[in-house]
């Protein structure tokens, strides 16, 4: 499989997710992340730009010091969540998914 299939399958199986629940992006964190280490040798800006966005809000979302104690689930996905909507806004800008609602 190329690597444009192969991460526009990705990128579907992620819309798919995020369509059946946006609330919380369901099944989506490790397609997400599945999806932008595909892009890993993209030269493209725009990819370039998402990545370093995405990957910013995933280590944020590993930081012990986000959540007070009872709320780090919550807080860790809030966070991922935020991460699954800028890969979805990657893959949408790639033509990769069909909505247009994560900008």
């Amino acid at each position: 499989m190329n690597p444009d299939a192969y991460s526009a399958e990705l990128a579907a199986a992620m819309e798919a997710g995020y369509i059946k629940n946006p609330n919380t992006g369901e099944h989506c964190h490790s397609l997400a992340d599945a999806y932008m280490a595909s892009l890993a040798g993209s030269s493209r800006p725009e990819d370039m730009e998402g990545r370093r966005e995405y990957d910013g809000l995933v280590a944020w979302s590993l930081e012990k010091s986000n959540a007070s104690p009872g709320e780090v689930v919550m807080t860790f996905n809030y966070i991922r969540v935020k991460a699954v909507r800028v890969a979805m806004k990657v893959a949408q800008r790639r033509g990769e998914v069909r909505r247009n609602e994560f900008h």
